[in-house]
Parts: C-alpha cells; sequence; structure tokens
C-alpha cells in the first residue's frame, strides 16, 4: 500500500498555512502565504494564496497534490453556502482524488485543542469572536461570528471600540474620568484627543481598533476603574454567547472539553474574568488553551477523514 499523506490548511484572515502529515501524525512540512479570505482579499488573490500555501508544503514534502489522500481546511465564512461551494470548487481543482472537509476555522481550533476530537465548544476571541460546539451526536451550533458591525461583544474590536468610547466620552465629560486617556493618546503617539477623529477615520480595519483593547487589561490591571468595567462586559459578552452554545447542546452538566483560543485569550485577568463566569453555568467543563495551532488541527482531521 501506498504512503498516505494528508493537508491541513488554516485560511485565515491575515495568512495562510499548510500542513503535510504523514500516516502516524509526524509533521512532514508547513509553509505560509498570504490570507485566503476573499472578503479580505478578493477572490482571485485569495485563491493564489491557497495554492501558493499548498503548493510550498508539498513541495517541501517531497510530494505532488495527487499523493495527497486527504484534505482538511479551515476558513471563516465557509458556513455559507455560497462561500462553501467555492471553496469546495477550489479544492476540487487541486485535489480531485482527495477527500475533502470543509470547516469553519472554528472547528480547527476545537480540534487543536482536544487532539483532534470534534466535540465539545471553543470560544475564539481575537479580532472577532465566535463560539461552536459539538455533541457526541455531530449536532452544533455557534453563537456571535457576526463581525464587527453586527456585534462580536467580548472580541478585541469590541474592546478597542469601547475603549475609544470611554475616552472621548470622558474628555467631553459625559463619563468618569479615566487613565485610559493618557494611555490611548501614548500609544498611539497623539498629543491631544482630537486627533482620535482622524486616526479612527482613517483606515476602518478592525485589527487597529482591536490592537487597543490590550491597553483596557493594561488600565484595570493599575485600578481604572473604567477600564475594569470594559473587561467586565467583555467577558460578561463571551460567557453568553458561550452559554448560548453550551445550553443549546444541553452540555452545560457535561465535562466538556472547552477551548480558549484567540489572542484576548491567553493567561490573564480577561481569561479569568470569563472562566469565572463560564464556571457559574458549565461548572464541569475542562477549560483549556490549544497546545497546537489550529492548522495542525486541520491536519489531524483529515487524517480520520474530516
Amino acid at each position: 500500500m501506498p504512503d498516505q499523506f494528508f493537508l491541513g490548511i488554516d485560511g485565515g484572515g491575515t495568512k495562510t498555512e499548510a500542513v503535510v502529515m504523514s500516516a502516524d501524525g509526524a509533521e512532514l512540512s508547513r509553509s505560509q502565504a498570504g490570507s485566503a479570505n476573499w472578503n479580505s482579499v478578493g477572490a482571485e488573490t485569495a485563491h493564489t494564496h491557497l495554492g501558493e500555501a499548498v503548493d510550498r508544503a508539498l513541495a517541501s514534502a517531497g510530494i505532488t497534490r495527487t499523493e495527497i489522500t486527504s484534505v482538511c481546511i479551515g476558513a471563516s465564512g465557509v458556513d455559507r453556502p455560497p462561500d462553501r461551494a467555492r471553496m469546495t470548487a477550489w479544492l476540487t481543482e487541486m485535489f480531485p482524488a482527495a477527500r475533502l472537509a470543509i470547516h469553519n476555522d472554528a472547528v480547527i481550533a476545537l480540534a487543536a485543542g482536544t487532539g483532534g476530537d470534534v466535540y465539545g465548544v471553543v470560544l475564539i476571541s481575537g479580532t472577532g469572536m465566535i463560539v461552536y460546539g459539538f455533541d457526541r451526536a455531530g449536532n452544533r451550533r455557534r453563537a456571535g461570528g457576526w463581525g464587527a458591525l453586527m456585534g462580536d461583544p467580548g472580541s478585541g474590536y469590541a474592546l478597542g471600540a469601547a475603549v475609544l468610547r470611554a475616552v472621548t466620552w470622558a474628555v467631553d465629560g459625559r463619563a468618569p474620568t479615566t487613565m485610559l486617556i493618557d494611555c490611548v493618546l501614548s500609544h498611539l503617539k497623539l498629543t491631544e484627543a482630537q486627533q482620535l477623529v482622524a486616526w479612527a477615520y482613517t483606515d476602518f480595519a478592525w485589527e487597529r481598533f482591536a490592537a487597543l483593547a490590550p491597553l483596557a487589561i493594561e488600565c484595570a490591571a493599575a485600578g481604572d476603574a473604567v477600564a475594569q468595567t470594559i473587561l467586565d462586559e467583555g467577558a460578561e459578552g463571551l460567557a453568553v454567547a458561550v452559554k448560548a452554545v453550551v445550553v443549546g447542546l444541553n452540555l452545560q452538566a457535561q465535562p466538556i472539553p472547552l477551548i480558549l483560543a484567540g489572542g484576548m485569550l491567553r493567561p490573564g485577568p480577561y481569561q479569568d474574568a470569563v472562566r469565572h463566569r463560564v464556571g457559574l453555568f458549565a461548572p464541569q467543563a475542562q477549560i483549556l488553551r490549544p497546545t497546537v495551532d489550529p492548522v495542525i488541527g486541520a491536519a489531524w482531521l483529515a487524517r480520520r477523514g474530516g
């Protein structure tokens, strides 16, 4: 029997990663390319980036596309039928004989935290946020992931926007003063709050606003009540989303794996606040951080056939 090779792909918003894995689970190669999110870079560029990541990984492993047994990709938006159809067409063109598995990127993050099992709940909070969960019967639920304009409470963007709102209201005298004023101005290298208008409206990239979220953590740790309120409200927003998924799947009394992923949920006070709130309705949950990257979760799922 010829050797079997499996391909995992993480089609992220900022980069695309691909990993080739052997039948015994060894990582043979890894590569990166630009974003494969067509909502961010356009369909033609996304298709090019996907092909670049795949071909670099295969070349590094010394194999060809025809030698891949199974492919699993995690990418945002592929829950929607038109987007799923587009991704299916792209991968079928590349790998006409391989098994294909196409998942929301939250699913491969869950697999990365569970060792390849698609069971339990994953909460991701980075620039955006989403909660995704599966029970043992394969039923799934999700909450959040609607994007910044429709509200992703607890995300980096939402916290960053709340920081700016707190600063502008405090400057106006509509809300209590806060050390966030000096912290934000220093971080952005501005000399006065009025300059925030030009900063905010020059570039609407969500990542710029999300980059202000850590300032809330920093100022809250220094005792700022306004910053602490921002964190508390963000943590509550994430916990409410987790509860919707956990209760919707009737897992609140089960010792489920609950995976915390994304830059906002690194160990620290914000993660602690989320853990506390989740423990109130899912006391048996085993709260974990992934020990491998999501692309490895995708490769694990490819090995098990999707």
